[in-house]
């Protein structure tokens, strides 16, 4: 097995690089983007082809609360600005998230924004395999077509994927108010704590309304489909 991953290694586009992010979600985006501008030569490596996780390629494009009236500060209000400028439906028909866009407008954004930065390169299509290691210090990450090496690596990924790969120590759960002082931190295990230990997942349906006399596209019955169910 050694073998064969030695000559995987010797075979793979190598790349050195100064900050590597590994993931495409919201936080990954955002900390390369910021590293970037920052003057420091950065790659971020996606397993999807959509940069933004939850407000793009999973579709959650109907961000909780009414961030149209406050937060519009940091990346977070340069990205509200930038779809109130490219949707043409403005985005203020929403209930309850009050605001709502089309995810690939989101996604269209984020692309642009990486593609401006010089120093800043975007490989997708690419899943970490292994965690370069010498001890305690992890040296790169191997992807099945690059072999990337830098100073500092970012886990990015949604469920920490580097972590069991670099078989790094972490934990999953709720932290209580004694670790880091957060005012929202529950002071000790409760039922909601004990029901659910990570966040439950967000189930998105999009729906795209043709206008009146306009021909909607046929929506093909999807495999295994149940009438019954």
């Amino acid at each position: 097995n050694n073998k064969i991953r030695k000559n995987q290694k010797e075979k793979m586009e190598k790349i050195i690089t100064d900050i590597l992010v590994v993931g495409g979600g919201t936080g990954a985006t955002a900390a390369a983007i910021q590293s970037a501008r920052c003057g420091v030569k950065t790659l971020i490596v996606s397993e999807e082809y959509w940069l933004g996780g939850m407000l793009t390629s999973a579709g959650v494009s109907a961000p909780d609360g009414n961030e149209l009236a406050s937060f519009q500060t940091g990346l977070w209000g340069t990205y509200l600005r930038a779809l109130q400028r490219r949707q043409k439906a403005q985005l203020n028909h929403s209930w309850v998230s009050l605001f709502s866009y089309h995810p690939r407008t989101g996604a269209n954004i984020l692309a642009d924004w990486v593609n401006q930065l010089d120093n800043l390169q975007w490989i997708s299509g690419q899943k970490p395999l292994e965690v370069i290691k010498e001890e305690n210090r992890i040296l790169g990450v191997r992807f099945e077509d690059y072999l990337i090496f830098a100073k500092i690596v970012l886990d990015g990924t949604e469920l920490g994927d580097l972590l069991a790969l670099g078989e790094v120590s972490h934990g999953w759960g709720w932290e209580f108010k004694d670790q880091w002082h957060e005012p929202s931190a529950p002071i000790a295990e409760n039922e909601l704590t004990q029901k659910y230990q990570v966040q439950s997942p967000t189930w998105v349906v999009i729906l795209q309304h043709y206008g009146k006399g306009n021909k909607s596209p046929k929506i093909r019955i999807p495999p295994h489909y149940n009438p019954q169910n």
